[in-house]
């Protein structure tokens, strides 16, 4: 008889996590869009490209790209 009325709040925590997991579905689906929570592949691979010219020794090596207002772009 007590039950009946833990259906409610349940029912509704039930939903607000079924729809926060849609939102983060929703936002993490595409990881390279460019917003300040994304993986930074242009910072990455400009990482990758500074190691592979020091390693062959080229003396025209580029600079590596710095976070702007705190993130990295």
């Amino acid at each position: 008889s007590h039950t009946v009325w833990l259906t409610v709040p349940f029912s509704a925590l039930l939903i607000w996590v079924y729809f926060l997991m849609e939102m983060i579905g929703d936002y993490s689906e595409n990881p390279f869009e460019g917003t300040y929570n994304d993986v930074p592949i242009t910072s990455i691979s400009r990482s990758i490209e500074i190691d592979l010219r020091e390693m062959m020794g080229e003396k025209n090596v580029p600079k590596p790209l710095t976070a702007e207002n705190g993130f990295m772009m």
